[in-house]
C-alpha cells in the first residue's frame, strides 16, 4: 500500500510517497504562493524519482488546514481530482493532527496552535493522543486564557507539515474517520461551497 501525500496550506508546497516500510520520495519547495502551478508537476517530479505512476497509489492523505484559504482548496482539489476516477480514499488531517503525531503524541499532552492573524488564535489539544479540544479559533487574550487551565502540556507553534508523517497517518488511519474537507479558522471572505469553518468564541 502507497500513500500520497499533499500539503498546500503554507508557504511552502509538499508532497511525499510512503509505504508501510517507509519513505519513497518526497519533495518540499517553499514557494510563498502559487501551489496551483506548481503541485502537478511537483507530483510528476516524485513519481519519476520513485519509479512509479499513479495507478500505483493507494490512497491519498491531503492536510486541510488552517492556512491560506486558496492553498486549502489547491490540496483538496488535486486530492480529489485524482482519486476520483481511480476510486483511491482520500483522508483529511489538519496541520495539528500532524504536528502532534511528529511529536509522539501518544505518550504525552500537546497543544497545537497557530497564529491565524487579526488578532485571533486558532489551536487544539490532544491529551494522550486523543484530540480533546478544538480545532478552535479565539480571540488571542481569550485563548491564552484558556491555555492556563489545560492540563501540563508540551506546545507547538506554527510548524510546517511533514510530509511523511502526514503520508503515515494516511497509512494507518480510517478513512470513515477524517473526510477531506477543509478547515476553515474563520469563514472565508468569498462564499465558497464545502469546508468546515471556525468562527471565534
Amino acid at each position: 500500500m502507497i500513500c500520497l501525500s499533499l500539503d498546500t496550506t503554507g508557504g511552502a508546497c509538499t508532497a511525499a510517497l510512503v509505504n508501510r516500510g517507509g519513505l519513497i520520495a518526497q519533495q518540499s519547495d517553499d514557494i510563498g504562493r502559487g501551489h496551483a502551478a506548481h503541485l502537478a508537476p511537483m507530483v510528476d517530479q516524485i513519481f519519476r524519482a520513485a519509479q512509479l505512476s499513479p495507478k500505483d497509489i493507494s490512497r491519498l492523505a491531503v492536510c486541510t488546514g488552517p492556512g491560506s484559504f486558496t492553498g486549502q482548496r489547491v490540496g483538496l482539489s488535486f486530492a480529489l481530482g485524482f482519486a476520483l476516477p481511480r476510486e483511491l480514499p482520500v483522508l483529511g488531517f489538519s496541520c495539528f493532527d500532524v504536528w502532534a503525531a511528529e511529536e509522539g503524541c501518544s505518550t504525552q499532552n500537546i497543544l497545537c496552535l497557530a497564529d491565524v492573524r487579526r488578532g485571533q488564535l486558532c489551536w487544539a489539544f490532544y491529551k494522550g493522543g486523543m484530540l480533546t479540544r478544538g480545532p478552535i479559533t479565539q480571540d488571542s487574550a481569550k485563548a491564552q486564557a484558556e491555555f492556563e487551565h489545560l492540563p501540563p502540556h508540551s506546545r507547538l507553534e506554527d510548524r510546517p507539515v511533514n510530509g511523511v508523517v502526514l503520508a503515515r497517518l494516511g497509512l494507518i488511519k480510517d478513512p470513515a474517520n477524517y473526510p477531506p474537507i477543509a478547515l476553515y479558522s474563520r469563514p472565508p471572505d468569498a462564499k465558497l461551497p464545502g469546508g468546515q469553518s471556525l468562527p471565534p468564541q
